[in-house]
Parts: C-alpha cells; sequence; structure tokens
C-alpha cells in the first residue's frame, strides 16, 4: 500500500525512480558511452530492475528509440508467425508468447520512466536474472518452432 501511495503522491519521488530519472536524463542524446554510466553506482539493482535507464544513459535516447524498435519488431515477427501456422494452437501460442514477452518489456521501460510503479520486473533478454532469461529463451523457441511450420501431419490410412 505504501508504494502505491507513494507513486501517486506527487510530492515524494522514491529512491529508485529518482536515480532513473538522473540516470536517463544523463544520457542525453547520445549518451555517455559504453561502460560509462556513473548512474550505475547509485541506482538498486541496476543489472536487473533499471536497466533500461542505465542503457538509456550509456547510448541516449536514439539506443533506447532502438531499443524500443527492436522490441516492436520482435511483436511483428511473432504475430507473422501465425500465417505460418495451419492450426489454431500453433498461432495462439505464438500470438500469446509474443505479447507475454513484448509487454514484459513495456512494462519494465514503463516502470524506468515512472508511468508506472516500481514493480522488479526485467527486461527480456538483457536484465540479469537465471529464471527470467530461461522462460524468456523457451518463449522464443516455441515461437520460433511455430514460425517454422507445423510438424508433418500423420498420414492416415
Amino acid at each position: 500500500q505504501n508504494r502505491i501511495s507513494a507513486f501517486f503522491d506527487k510530492d515524494v519521488v522514491v529512491y529508485q525512480s529518482q536515480q532513473s530519472y538522473m540516470a536517463m536524463a544523463r544520457g542525453g542524446l547520445y549518451g555517455e558511452g559504453v561502460a560509462k554510466s556513473r548512474q550505475r553506482r547509485f541506482l538498486p539493482e541496476p543489472q536487473k530492475d533499471f536497466i533500461f535507464a542505465v542503457t538509456v544513459e550509456e547510448y541516449g535516447t536514439v539506443g533506447g528509440t532502438i531499443l524500443i524498435i527492436f522490441y516492436l519488431i520482435l511483436l511483428y515477427r511473432g504475430l507473422k508467425a501465425i500465417e505460418a501456422t495451419k492450426r489454431p494452437f500453433g498461432g495462439l501460442l505464438s500470438a500469446g508468447l509474443t505479447f507475454i514477452v513484448v509487454s514484459q518489456a513495456f512494462s519494465a521501460m514503463a516502470v524506468t520512466v515512472g508511468l508506472v510503479p516500481v514493480t522488479g520486473q526485467t527486461l527480456p533478454f538483457f536484465s540479469q536474472g537465471g529464471t527470467s532469461l530461461l522462460f524468456t529463451g523457451m518463449a522464443m523457441g516455441m515461437i520460433l518452432s511455430v514460425s517454422r511450420g507445423e510438424i508433418l501431419e500423420e498420414k492416415r490410412i
């Protein structure tokens, strides 16, 4: 309750969000450079929850925009895999897993820029975290399997 009420109180900025805003502001348009993030030392869990802030600080707004474009391309390609399947299950599986991965990414980015309260959501493919990376990899494997086409149906005699 305290986290949610602190989010809606505009006079209070949580320490994590404050450090995140400072990191993104330092990045500017083109960023500080690769591995030159200074706010990484002050951000709690910079390699997990706030990796997008570190990315924007190092690569700038241009790098953050490119990362968003990559996730939109992933959304497009995941939904394009629906066309490759002949069965509804494959298409629904591909669409569902694609939406899960992309919505998790945009949720993590929304936390970083302050649109939603801090949740601890990881950024797929970028955040350090074994379980998140494992399940994201499994989801992408299933999407790729659907996009390659269905297994040949058994011949009916």
